[in-house]
């Protein structure tokens, strides 16, 4: 085939007109950085580890830059309020100090956590422990024993049953109102005496617990129980409302012009973060979107489902900014969180002076003017 010397060859079968359309970027931009390899000698801290990761390919350069994401995110200038989303059986699996020390150390602003998470967690300050499984029960005798499985570790009914008392208990105590799942965690942790829990440590330190699917969980299968042996007895009950939740986090978030996000798998407390944008959208009190975002799932995307869905398609709901500084790793959340909090933490030089909230919720509660019920 002959061409112009002057110009780019026409790929094969295609009509001029097509070709014309086609930009042949320079392929020096394409071979600007080279993959390194990863040099062990190298090495003498997590930190060192997630940024040589930067440079190699795969889920390990997608975890290195997540730490990137979240150290910017804790350096930013402008102070983003920080959201984290937990599922998964992160206390079952070990990960109930690394959430504690987040919150304790002011890496994260707000927690956002199934219901499983903080009953996990309320049972262990209460003096149950999970245990290494590590030879095989047949499940029918580990009912009879009164010992639940998670995978491969075994939690105590018993002690079990004595959190469900505890939670009826602290429901009995409380003035019969309305209360947001925040305020209901507050006050629990508040009753809670243990330097490692994660409700007794934002208790502490004041750091708002959301739970949106509250019910979906032992703690609320105790309330449950509790409020109906209100109902027989034909006494007010306490009720947790849920639409006060919306509310608080809405309100909250409307006082930060930036923040960021870090997703511990999926589920609820990821979609209910997400949605904290768009609810004060429809509500005429329009915020920001998201500028930082980071994910740790191992679940995937082509099933369509929100807890894998890739963190641009939020951009389409307006929920992330379209500049966001964005990634999603695909690994277990029991190795790729600890590692990225250790790596978070050997620069805690860095980000120490970030202060934990000061929030006074009966001001944030208080009434905001609306300019629109529309969708902008």
């Amino acid at each position: 085939m002959k061409t112009n010397k002057n110009s780019e060859p026409s790929p094969k079968n295609s009509s001029p007109s097509h070709s014309s359309n086609i930009h042949f970027a320079p392929r020096g931009d394409a071979l600007k950085n080279p993959v390194n390899h990863f040099d062990v000698a190298k090495i003498r801290s997590v930190s060192d580890a997630l940024d040589a990761f930067n440079s190699t390919s795969f889920q390990s350069r997608l975890l290195g830059r997540c730490y990137r994401i979240w150290l910017q995110m804790l350096n930013d200038p402008e102070r983003p309020l920080i959201f984290f989303g937990l599922s998964g059986a992160m206390i079952a699996g070990g990960m109930r100090r690394v959430i504690r020390d987040l919150i304790a150390f002011h890496a994260i602003d707000v927690l956002v956590s199934t219901g499983a998470n903080l009953s996990h967690d309320l049972y262990e300050s209460l003096g149950g422990r999970h245990y290494m499984a590590h030879r095989h029960i047949a499940d029918p005798t580990l009912r009879e024993m009164r010992l639940d499985r998670v995978y491969d570790t075994y939690a105590d009914d018993v002690k079990f049953t004595e959190t469900d008392e505890f939670v009826e208990n602290f429901a009995e105590s409380l003035e019969p109102r309305s209360y947001s799942s925040r305020e209901l965690f507050q006050l629990m942790g508040e009753r809670v005496k243990d330097e490692h829990g994660i409700l007794a440590t934002a208790a502490r330190e004041k750091l708002p617990v959301f739970c949106p699917a509250l019910a979906d969980s032992s703690i609320g299968m105790a309330l449950t129980v509790y409020r109906n042996e209100r109902r027989k007895q034909s006494r007010a009950p306490m009720i947790y409302d849920p639409m006060v939740d919306n509310l608080e986090i809405m309100n909250l978030k409307r006082r930060y012009a930036k923040s960021g996000v870090v997703f511990i798998g999926g589920g609820t407390p990821k979609n209910y973060i997400q949605q904290v944008v768009p609810m004060a959208e429809i509500a005429g009190l329009p915020v920001s979107p998201h500028s930082y975002a980071i994910q740790v799932t191992t679940d995937d995307a082509k099933w369509g489902g929100l807890s894998g869905c890739e963190l641009p398609e939020s951009q389409s709901w307006g929920k992330l900014h379209p500049n966001a500084e964005q990634c999603t790793v695909h690994v277990d959340a029991t190795i790729g969180l600890p590692l990225l909090f250790t790596g978070v933490m050997e620069h805690y030089e860095e980000w120490k002076s970030r202060r934990g909230l000061k929030v006074d919720w009966g001001e944030v509660m208080q009434p905001m003017s609306v300019r629109s019920g529309k969708r902008v």
